[in-house]
């Protein structure tokens, strides 16, 4: 079946202005949500964590990491229990928190098989792998620029292993959290 649709120039101008105000109101949506917050959150931790890992010793930086993702896994739950009462998306809110207790149930049984946790280095690599994988899933799922974070952190964290393993901590404290918080920062303030 082959249907000809013309539109007319003030027509295919109607259709653009509607596309871009979607846009518009999509972003404003997003930055309104808890997706910035959780960026500025994780950022922050893994910028502290990752420091650690480079200046401390295992045991402080361990202890460091098991703190700040303490204090990250109840701020983020905080942050979605709060949104999900502002934006009032249930459905989608229950999915995402699913999504993201399904994948630290996989993940751990990933650490455990591989046995990541047996060098801090490669644990802590391991995980950031893993939860950029989270942001591209996400991305794909919810809006783009989250699986954008999520590809350029990988790759971030898969060249500072491969060419400088000795500063990969820095690196990925610098770029990896700050790719992070930047990122969360930049859409919560520029997308409102």
């Amino acid at each position: 079946m082959n249907s000809d649709v013309h539109l007319s120039r003030d027509e295919a101008q109607v259709s653009l202005e509607t596309i871009a105000r979607i846009q518009r109101q999509t972003r404003r949506t997003v930055a309104h949500g808890g997706g910035p917050w959780h960026m500025m959150v994780w950022g922050t931790i893994w910028f502290l964590g990752f420091l650690a890992n480079q200046f401390l010793t295992p045991e402080q930086a361990g202890m460091i990491w098991t703190i700040m993702a303490g204090l990250g896994m109840i701020a983020s739950f905080v942050i979605g229990w709060w949104y999900s009462k502002k934006m009032r998306r249930p459905l989608q809110d229950a999915r995402i928190g699913l999504f993201w207790l399904a994948w630290f149930v996989n993940s751990s049984v990933i650490v455990y098989l591989t046995k990541a946790y047996q060098d801090a280095t490669v644990l802590n690599l391991t995980i950031a792998v893993l939860a950029m994988f989270g942001y591209v899933v996400m991305g794909l799922w919810l809006w783009q620029p989250l699986a954008w974070v999520g590809i350029a952190v990988t790759i971030i964290a898969t060249l500072a292993y491969t060419w400088m393993p000795e500063y990969v901590n820095l690196i990925m404290a610098l770029l990896g959290g700050g790719t992070l918080f930047f990122s969360g920062l930049y859409i919560y303030r520029s997308w409102r």
